[in-house]
């Protein structure tokens, strides 16, 4: 379900409509043809981007999805998983043929509106379709894929992300980026964020934690239950999580009333006492960037090293060494990351920079003096050109989040160039021009700008493009 409005770009043009993203009517004469194998994005002017360089078999044309309805069978003593998704879309052209992301697994049936289509695999991850009858722009389809197999995690400069299972254990879905295609038969871009409902099937020991709200649990013959989970308010792939594990469950109150639910590994109660303080974080949050944008709130804990701290959309994921300032970060990443996510991947540090920021908010509320931190900061890589170098609107393919300290450093840069009025009206405002849609670094640097009432150019040349350390004067802007 792709949110567009102010900020975003357009649908589609009607020239490159029939021809690449099919988003369009298209013209009587025009022939069904195959959606792209990578989701080609267009600028507001009509200037076609094409896919995303870091990952252009990712996504795909041709159609937007509405719903996620999966149907899991996990057997953790074999650590296989059986599973049907059924997918709600719609064609955004006149579609013969069309693709999902499905990275290992096996695919053992396909249909399209309860036909059996046609299928095959194609490169790393990409499950071909072609329905038996074309569709025709605007219809809504649906797709129902069945699979199984053992499914495998990526790995990435943070660590494996993806589906993590250990044997007769936990089994969990997180991380990001591509992590979805892991796990379930996916339209794998961030800008077609839909709704998710997930059933899983399993011993009676194991528990079961998804997005969104439980709305079920129910026996499933000797032994077994099933457990559902849906979250209504679409979410990009990389914010689904799944978690499959003996957890103990806590369930803690909210301000406002409503309850929140956080689950731990039994090797992990001790994050107790950092869960627990969720709701003093979000009230804190709520004040500095509005109302809380999710229908549900909550965390998992794990007894496991993950290199990162997941902000999964309504219930963050966290390794063995998270901390405070972790649960900080991915509640401040409910509205910057979940709540607004970049439109591809080079992108990331765009939301990210602000939820990382949100700890150094955190941390000024219980006396730390940002700007002395700042100082600090600077004074260690004054020198580092290594530190430098990578440019925050486009920090590298598998290094999306490296330079995460540059860009907390940029965000509070802009905090004194701009004062803190503008500053917390931005962190506020920015989410809610496009609610859950997807903005980029130039939407931003726009949104920035008419905030703040000045020209902000040589600020973004020199720290979102930039690869040398800024002027002085835009390094201390204020002083």
């Amino acid at each position: 379900m792709t949110v567009r409005i102010r900020w975003q770009e357009p649908l589609c043009t009607a020239l490159l409509a029939t021809t690449m993203i099919g988003a369009c009517p298209a013209s009587a004469a025009a022939q069904p043809a195959p959606g792209s194998d990578g989701y080609v994005h267009v600028s507001p002017d009509g200037t076609v981007l094409g896919p995303d360089p870091y990952y252009p078999k990712d996504g795909n044309g041709g159609y937007d999805v509405d719903r996620y309805s999966l149907a899991l069978d996990y057997a953790p003593y074999s650590m296989y998983l059986s599973g049907k998704v059924t997918i709600t879309a719609t064609a955004t052209q006149d579609l013969d043929r069309f693709d999902l992301d499905l990275r290992g697994l096996t695919v053992r049936s396909v249909t399209v509106d309860g036909v059996a289509a046609t299928f095959r695999r194609e490169g790393e991850h990409e499950l071909v379709i072609t329905p038996r009858t074309p569709l025709a722009n605007g219809a809504r389809f649906t797709v129902v894929v069945g699979y199984d197999g053992r499914p495998e995690p990526i790995a990435t400069a943070r660590g494996r992300v993806g589906w993590l299972a250990a044997y007769g254990d936990s089994a969990v879905a997180t991380g990001q980026p591509r992590s979805a295609m892991t796990w379930f038969p996916v339209n794998g871009t961030e800008v077609d964020k839909a709704t998710l409902r997930v059933s899983v099937t399993v011993l009676d020991e194991f528990s079961v934690l998804g997005n969104g709200s439980q709305v079920s649990d129910v026996p499933a013959g000797y032994g077994r239950h099933t457990v559902t989970w849906s979250e209504e308010t679409a979410l990009a792939p990389s914010t689904a999580m799944l978690g499959i594990g003996r957890w103990e469950v806590e369930r803690i109150t909210l301000p406002g009333g409503r309850t929140a639910i956080n689950a731990y590994h039994p090797c992990a109660v001790d994050k107790r006492k950092i869960g627990g303080r969720l709701p003093e974080v979000l009230e804190f949050l709520t004040g500095k960037f509005g109302d809380y944008p999710q229908s549900a709130a909550g965390g998992l804990f794990l007894d496991r090293s993950l290199g990162y701290t997941h902000g999964a959309q309504t219930r963050p994921v966290y390794g063995r060494a998270a901390t405070v300032a972790d649960l900080v970060y991915a509640s401040a990443y409910q509205w910057w990351g979940a709540g607004v996510s970049g439109k591809m991947w080079r992108d990331a540090l765009m939301p990210e920079s602000i939820a990382r920021y949100a700890v150094w908010l955190w941390d000024e509320k219980n006396g730390v003096d940002p700007d002395r931190r700042y100082r600090e900061m600077v004074a260690k890589v004054r020198d580092d050109a290594a530190f430098w170098a990578p440019k925050l609107t486009d920090p590298g393919k598998g290094t999306e989040f490296a330079p995460t300290a540059k860009a907390v450093l940029m965000v509070h840069a802009l905090r004194r160039l701009v004062g803190d009025d503008a500053f917390f009206q931005i962190l506020a405002g920015f989410p809610v021009i496009n609610p859950q849609g997807n903005q980029n670094w130039h939407d931003f640097e726009l949104y920035v700008s008419a905030m703040a009432q000045r020209d902000l150019g040589e600020f973004n040349h020199a720290w979102l493009d930039g690869t040398v350390r800024p002027p002085d004067s835009l390094l201390f802007p204020g002083s």
